[in-house]
């Protein structure tokens, strides 16, 4: 039997975690064993009972160094469970799963799911030491998998990997848990909207997004329209308190959101969960990141599909599901059911061709990190904050450092020069 360790931040709601949810559980029908390295979480829920399952409860923080004590443990998991590959699904997991990685020689698999553009140049800029640990965890990843063109060419430009190491696998569903059934026709008039998703700082401008076109239909088409909010996050609470006298119903996190999307109406949606949506054969509105609302017909499918229904390019359409009729939509429903079920199913959708380890640790990769590092605190060192020994110390150790001791090396100079930099 394969042994998989399947890494990511936590196993709360979320398009990432519904996706590795639904990887996980195909990978357990293949009768790999899979190892899940995360924080618990709602989701667990899931796949805790499935035997080839084993959820292992572990915290990835968000900070400016490597845990060594943490790195260790991964090592241990990899080596006493006989560990053959790994899925790493999100940034947060890199400075632990990356030296584990390379130090027990399995190979890896690099999972690219963000949409929003930026996000790595955010991990960049915010914390030193994923300046130097991104470019040789990509170099190193047996293969790139991401979920749009947009996402892999963002990456590649940003880390100038060759081209034959990406893999476009487009999000997917399990069409055994969303059935062919027949759709209920739809009503002449919309009372009940429905916004599900993680209730986060980033996906805040689809949120908005979101709501204002909720509080526009109620304004122009009826004044009775319920909004239904199903999700947890940092910002829930000013949501809550933001729209309270606005027929809003907020009902945090729900492990199962299949019953509040059969109760919609319409659902206002981006990423996986636009795509859910379309698959519980609910008209979706995707309520895009640039303020753009458009209703998923057959004639855009292929582009929403292709965006991960993120909405950048569609055009913006708010009257659009108001001018059909409810055979139009019914029609519109089926249409772009049977395009995902049979584009997106997970079963045409996990990658396992995947190579023996072959490492190649970007040393001088690193040492060229280090050395930009140092022409910053070169600038900065004519003025006195305490930290000139320290600096001494390490641009001594630049000509005969040990390859062994590279990790340490790497935590170090990212402290100090996040010391200079909050100066």
């Amino acid at each position: 039997m394969k042994k998989a360790l399947i890494c990511l931040e936590q196993l709360g709601i979320g398009g990432v975690e519904t996706f590795a949810i639904t990887q996980i559980k195909e990978f357990a029908r293949r009768k790999i064993k899979c190892y899940v390295l995360a924080q618990d979480g709602i989701l667990a829920e899931k796949i805790r009972k499935l035997p080839e399952v084993e959820i292992i409860d572990f915290a990835y923080k968000l900070e400016n160094k490597m845990d060594f004590s943490k790195i260790e443990e991964i090592e241990n998991i990899i080596k006493t469970n006989k560990i053959d590959f790994v899925y790493v699904h999100q940034y947060p997991c890199i400075p632990y799963v990356l030296p584990a990685a390379i130090k027990c020689k399995v190979p890896y698999i690099a999972y690219l799911h963000n949409i929003i553009p930026g996000v790595p140049q955010w991990f960049v800029n915010t914390f030193e030491i994923y300046k130097i640990l991104l470019p040789m965890f990509f170099l190193n990843a047996t293969k790139i998998i991401s979920i749009a063109e947009k996402v892999k060419k963002e990456n590649q430009e940003l880390f100038n990997i060759p081209d034959d190491k990406y893999l476009i696998i487009k999000n997917s569903l399990d069409f055994n848990e969303y059935p062919d059934i027949k759709i209920k026709k739809f009503p002449k008039k919309i009372k009940n909207f429905l916004l599900f998703g993680r209730m986060s700082e980033e996906k805040n401008k689809s949120i908005n997004t979101s709501i204002n076109y909720y509080l526009w239909c109620l304004e122009n088409y009826n004044k009775d329209i319920k909004l239904t909010i199903v999700g947890d996050g940092d910002i829930l609470d000013d949501l809550k308190e933001k729209y309270k006298d606005f027929n809003v119903e907020f009902k945090g996190a729900l492990a199962n959101v299949k019953p509040e999307i059969a109760k919609a109406d319409v659902v206002l949606a981006v990423d996986r969960c636009a795509l859910e949506s379309v698959a519980s054969k609910k008209p979706t509105i995707i309520c895009g990141y640039s303020n753009k609302v458009k209703l998923v017909t057959p004639d855009i499918i292929k582009q929403a599909v292709d965006e991960n229904f993120s909405g950048y390019s569609l055009e913006d359409n708010k009257e659009e599901i108001f001018k059909y009729s409810s055979e139009q939509i019914d029609k519109i429903i089926e249409e772009n059911y049977q395009y995902v079920r049979k584009k997106l199913s997970i079963s045409n959708s996990i990658y396992l061709d995947i190579d023996s380890y072959s490492p190649y640790v970007d040393v001088t990769g690193i040492f060229k990190n280090i050395n930009e590092m140092m022409l910053e605190i070169e600038k900065l060192k004519d003025y006195n904050y305490g930290l000139n020994e320290e600096v001494k110390y390490l641009k001594e150790q630049l000509d005969f450092i040990k390859s062994s001791k590279r990790w340490q090396l790497i935590n170090k100079y990212c402290d100090i020069l996040g010391k200079l930099r909050k100066k």
